[in-house]
C-alpha cells in the first residue's frame, strides 16, 4: 500500500511538472532518470522490509514455540490469537492468559473467572480481542499497544436490570459492524456487538474497548419469550447495524458513536430523499412506489417517487442521500440515516463517483426495504394502529399545472431524465 501511494504522489509530480509548461527535455530526461532511481530504491526498501518482518514473524513464532514448551504451570491446549497476540484458556484455574509478543521480548497478563465458551464466543481479529463467558456473564474486551496489554473486564451479572430471563436458554452470539473508515479490512472487528437474548442486552466495544450496555427489552417482558432458538436477524448495511427482534417487534440501530431502539409499531413511515427531493415513501397507512414500479406522483407532496431504480448515467450532482424515519414520538419525530458517507459533491457522470453513487444507493435501497418490511410487519400485527394512521387527512388536491411544475423542477435538478420528465408528462395529460 505504501509503495502504490510513493508511486502515485511521483506520477502526480511528474505530470504537474509537464502541465506547468516549464520544464524541457533535458529536464524530462533527468526527472524520467530520477523517477527511475527512486522506484529502484524504493522495491529495495520494500523487499527489505518484507524481509525484516517475515523474519521477525519467524522469531515471534519460535519464541511462542520455547514459552509454550518451558512454561507448564498453565494449559495451551486451548487458544487463539496470532504470532503477535494470543490467548490461553485454562479450564482448571478458570482463567485466560494474555500474551504480547514481540521480537523484544514477551509480556503476559491473567485474567480470573474466564473459561472457553466456544469459538465464536472468543473471538479475535487485527489485534482486537473479545470474549464473552456465558457462565459467568463476563465480557473480556482488549488489544495492545508497543508491549502493553490493554484490556477491560464486564460483569453483567453484577448489573441492577434484567437479572431475568427468558423461559429457555438462548445461545448469545457476537457479531461485528462494518464502519466507512475501516471497511475493508478483511476481519474487521473493531465494532462488535454482543448480543445476549436470555436477558435483553447488547455491549457494544469499539476498539477492544468496552463502550455501551443497551437494554434493548424491560426485564418483565422476558419470561414471556419462548422457544429456545434466536429470534434476532442482523444486517450490516452502509456503516449501521441494524439488529431486529422479531419476537418483542423490536429494532436496534447501531452507528460508528450511537444506538436507538424502535419498537416495529413506532415506525410510521420510511423515506429516501436525494439532495432533500423525497424519493420513495412507505407508510402504515400507504405506500407510493418509485420508477422501478411505473414512477408516480406522490398526491401533494410533489416529488416523483423515483431514482431509486439507480439511474446513474445521468448528469447528477448528489449532495445527500438519506433514509428519514418518521417516529410515533413526540420527542423525536424523525430519525435520519446517512448514505453519502464522503464528503463534497458527488458528480455521476465522473466514473469514481458514479461508482460511489451505486454504492450509496445500493445501501439506501436496502435499508428502506428493510424498514418498509418492518412497517408491513407492524401494520399486520397491529391493525387497529395502521388504521388510525391511514385515516384520510383532508387537503386540496393538487393541480395537473401545479404537477407539472414540480416534474420541472425535478428534471432541472438532474433527478429526472428527458425521457422520464416527458412520459411522467404524458401520463398526468392521459
Amino acid at each position: 500500500m505504501k509503495t502504490k501511494t510513493y508511486l502515485s504522489a511521483l506520477v502526480l509530480l511528474f505530470f504537474s511538472l509537464l502541465a506547468g509548461g516549464s520544464v524541457n527535455d533535458d529536464d524530462i530526461r533527468a526527472f524520467a532518470i530520477c523517477f527511475v532511481v527512486i522506484v529502484v530504491v524504493i522495491g529495495i526498501f520494500v523487499g527489505i522490509q518484507n524481509v525484516v518482518e517475515s523474519s521477525n514473524k519467524e522469531k515471534r513464532l519460535r519464541m511462542i514455540k520455547e514459552d509454550e514448551q518451558a512454561s507448564t504451570d498453565f494449559d495451551r491446549s486451548v487458544s487463539i490469537g496470532d504470532d503477535r497476540c494470543k490467548l490461553y484458556f485454562d479450564a482448571s484455574k478458570n482463567k485466560v492468559m494474555i500474551m504480547r509478543i514481540m521480537t523484544e521480548g514477551i509480556t503476559k497478563e491473567y485474567v480470573d473467572g474466564f473459561d472457553f465458551p466456544r469459538k465464536d464466543l472468543a473471538r479475535y481479529g487485527n489485534g482486537i480481542f473479545n470474549v464473552y463467558d456465558p457462565k459467568s456473564r463476563k465480557l473480556l474486551s482488549g488489544t495492545y499497544k508497543d508491549a502493553k496489554i490493554i484490556y477491560d473486564v464486564t460483569d453483567f451479572s453484577q448489573e441492577s436490570k434484567n437479572r431475568k430471563t427468558t423461559k429457555e436458554a438462548i445461545e448469545p452470539f457476537f457479531c461485528s459492524m462494518k464502519t466507512k473508515n475501516n471497511s475493508t479490512l478483511a476481519n474487521d472487528m473493531s465494532t462488535n456487538v454482543l448480543i445476549d437474548e436470555n436477558h435483553g442486552l447488547m455491549a457494544v466495544t469499539r476498539n477492544g474497548k468496552f463502550k455501551q450496555l443497551i437494554y434493548y427489552i424491560k426485564e418483565e417482558k422476558l419470561p414471556t419469550k419462548t422457544g429456545c432458538e434466536s429470534r434476532i436477524s442482523v444486517k450490516n448495511i452502509g456503516s449501521y447495524l441494524f439488529i431486529m427482534d422479531d419476537f418483542f417487534k423490536v429494532l436496534v440501530l447501531i452507528s460508528d458513536s450511537s444506538h436507538k431502539v424502535f419498537n416495529y409499531t413506532d415506525i410510521i413511515e420510511v423515506s429516501y430523499e436525494e439532495n432533500g427531493n423525497q424519493l420513495f415513501t412507505k407508510s402504515t397507512g400507504r405506500t407510493v412506489g418509485g420508477a422501478i414500479v411505473g414512477g408516480v406522483l406522490m398526491g401533494g407532496a410533489g416529488a416523483v417517487v423515483g431514482g431509486l431504480s439507480g439511474n446513474s448515467k445521468q448528469n447528477k450532482e448528489i449532495k445527500s442521500m438519506n433514509v428519514k424515519i418518521l417516529l410515533r414520538n413526540t420527542d423525536q419525530t424523525t430519525y435520519t440515516l446517512y448514505f453519502k458517507d464522503s464528503s463534497g459533491v458527488l458528480k455521476t457522470k465522473e466514473e469514481n463517483d458514479r461508482k460511489l453513487y451505486e454504492k450509496y444507493l445500493k445501501n439506501a435501497n436496502r435499508a428502506k426495504d428493510l424498514l418498509s418490511i418492518i412497517i408491513d410487519d407492524a401494520r399486520q400485527n397491529a391493525p387497529q394502529i395502521a388504521h388510525v394512521v391511514s385515516q384520510p387527512v383532508a387537503s386540496k388536491s393538487p393541480s395537473i399545472a401545479d404537477e407539472l411544475t414540480k416534474l420541472a423542477k425535478l428534471k432541472n435538478d438532474g433527478i429526472l431524465t428527458e425521457e422520464e420528465f416527458q412520459a411522467q408528462k404524458t401520463k398526468l395529460l392521459g
